[in-house]
């Protein structure tokens, strides 16, 4: 950026390539003026993060090993494919799968059917991603077509000439907002693969045409559809940008106390991040059944409050702003 010192009127000033002037009184030096202008310019921009679910399978044309794809079938296969895309662009931070599927697996979310954009925003906080994609894949099927001689009745059925098979995937999705719930934006893509050979058929099963032949027409239709949709969902990020970020639902422990720090026992993994604020608070009275005498509910008392410096995978440290008295075991509850 060019920034320059000018003269307006009787008024020294800084001039920048935008068009802005800064007169003499609210600057120091233009040195100073700049220093602030390429401050502002270079910080750095909080990455959203967000978590892919498993596609809904849609589709009525596949049959067969279709629908074992891979060994993990279309849903799995299609979802994996665009959180590797996802993670290689880099505009997000991506949720992993593993720690997706257990949220899945805890919760028993998704045993009723299909994940809509309200229980997509549910998982969403529990995860502690700003955001969830939701898709369905609407088309995954593999087209066969044959031309040459075809001898009727020989050998019963033997044909002979080219065949051509072709792969279709068609797939869409939503973007949900964690924090509102909306639907922030709709992503489609679609991808062709075919491949062309000879060879003989017998009773109408091609000598060229195997499982591993099908997987990678599939897999090279379906890596094009996900190349277009991801695109869309990168750009849609200027939209989820200005949204606040979602704040966890999940409480960690006070790990260690060294003098105005704080370390809890949770970190990126639950949602945490730097610059976020904890309620510290201490556990007053524990309600137990009286036939079990399981923990039914926790009641918690304020004592203090930290600002997160530092977030790691499994845990995170923060700076006391207010408060005295801290210990470990105490509930550290994140807050707005």
């Amino acid at each position: 950026m060019n920034i320059k010192t000018c003269f307006i009127g009787l008024g020294l000033g800084i001039l920048t390539t935008t068009g802005l002037f800064f007169p003499a009184p609210a600057i120091l030096s233009a040195q100073s003026t700049a220093e602030v202008i390429i401050a502002q310019a270079q910080k750095p921009i909080e990455r959203k993060r967000i978590a892919v679910l498993d596609f809904d399978f849609a589709s009525t044309s596949g049959t067969g090993f279709y629908y074992d794809w891979l060994g993990i079938g279309p849903a799995k296969g299609v979802s994996d494919l665009l959180t590797n895309a996802l993670v290689k662009d880099g505009t997000y931070i991506v949720l992993e799968r593993s720690k997706v599927e257990e949220i899945l697996k805890e919760q028993n979310f998704g045993a009723s059917g299909r994940v809509d954009a309200s229980t997509a925003a549910q998982i969403g906080k529990i995860l502690g991603a700003d955001a969830v994609i939701i898709g369905t894949i609407t088309q995954f099927n593999v087209e066969q077509s044959r031309s040459g001689l075809n001898l009727g009745g020989f050998l019963g059925g033997l044909g002979g000439g080219k065949e051509k098979n072709k792969a279709i995937v068609q797939v869409n999705s939503r973007l949900v907002s964690t924090t509102t719930g909306e639907i922030l934006a709709v992503a489609e893509g679609e991808g062709k693969a075919d491949k062309s050979g000879g060879g003989i058929r017998f009773r109408g099963i091609s000598g060229d045409t195997s499982t591993n032949n099908v997987d990678s027409l599939l897999s090279a239709a379906a890596e094009s559809a996900i190349a277009k949709m991801s695109g869309e969902l990168v750009t849609a990020n200027n939209k989820l940008a200005t949204l606040p970020s979602v704040v966890p639902t999940v409480s960690a422990i006070v790990a260690d106390i060294t003098g105005n720090l704080i370390t809890i026992n949770k970190g990126s993994e639950s949602g945490f991040r730097s610059g976020m604020n904890l309620s510290i608070e201490r556990v007053v009275k524990q309600v137990k059944d009286p036939q079990t005498g399981k923990v039914l509910r926790s009641i918690t008392s304020p004592i203090g409050r930290v600002e997160l410096i530092e977030v790691s995978n499994g845990y995170a440290t923060g700076k006391i702003v207010s408060g005295s008295g801290f210990k470990v075991q105490d509930v550290a509850k994140p807050v707005q």
